[in-house]
């Protein structure tokens, strides 16, 4: 009887300790909106769960294909409901052909500027292959994602001077949240998206890497970020300054991968 009584409380024990280290697991649960900003360097992949859904907007470059890929699979994402490409840039698609190969995706949203390279050779021929929907955003969309509204803002020109003012910019409502991630929109773009009803932002994911256009200034003070995530380093950022004015806590995501978790009222991060 005695063995008996030790082994119960043994077994509780157990049950005990498993509650008490699973809890911060348990606590991310399903209805919490996730969102990681990958430390990749000087380049741009954001994932973004609500609900059991995804949304991975850029994939870096090349060179870091295989390192994207698994710290999604760290992430236990098998597929993406949405692969959204702001722009045709190299730290911006580089891995997308990679990426569209090794996971499912449902829906692939890409801007309505076409580069004739490689790199968009290799993402057509895995789009083909596979047979993705593909769409060349002409206007915006919104698309739901999980408890998220998810509002992707196409450019209204057909033609800019550089790539980097074709960026479809993206735009979450997560019921009291609003986040921001402006892929490299540079001064024609971000004088667009002055035009509109933006809400003012919670998590903003600055502009092209934290470079300074003569709209920045404007921008940052109409949408007043709480929490801004430059993908850059420090010093090579030129908007901390107008950030720091407008009372936004700067993180810098390089090396480091950024996790933000939201229930809709409150976001934290580490």
């Amino acid at each position: 009887m005695r063995s008996k009584g030790i082994k119960i409380g043994f077994l509780f024990f157990i049950g005990l300790l498993l509650f008490f280290l699973l809890r911060p697991l348990v606590s991310e649960t399903p209805e919490k909106t996730k969102i990681v900003v990958f430390g990749l360097g000087k380049a741009d992949s954001i994932y973004i769960e609500s609900g059991n859904e995804t949304i991975l907007i850029d994939t870096g470059l090349k060179s870091t294909k295989e390192e994207l890929a698994l710290k999604l699979q760290a992430l236990r994402v098998e597929k993406l409901d949405y692969l959204i490409l702001t722009h045709p840039d190299k730290d911006h698609i580089g891995a997308a052909s990679y990426i569209l190969e090794k996971f499912e995706v449902g829906e692939l949203i890409q801007s309505n500027h076409f580069k004739d390279t490689k790199r968009e050779a290799r993402i057509q021929k895995v789009i083909d292959e596979k047979d993705i929907k593909n769409i060349r955003l002409k206007e915006d969309l919104t698309v739901e994602l999980g408890t998220l509204k998810v509002s992707i803002i196409s450019p209204k020109k057909n033609e800019y001077k550089g790539d980097n003012d074709y960026s479809l910019i993206t735009l979450i409502e997560d019921e009291n949240l609003n986040y921001l991630f402006a892929g490299d929109a540079e001064e024609k773009l971000l004088e667009e998206t002055l035009e509109v009803d933006l809400p003012k932002i919670d998590l903003y994911k600055v502009a092209h890497h934290g470079r300074k256009n003569p709209n920045s200034k404007k921008f940052i003070e109409k949408i007043s970020p709480k929490l801004s995530v430059i993908t850059n380093f420090k010093e090579d950022s030129e908007v901390e300054d107008i950030l720091k004015k407008q009372g936004s806590t700067i993180i810098y995501a390089f090396e480091k991968d950024i996790h933000f978790f939201s229930d809709g009222n409150k976001i934290e991060y580490k």
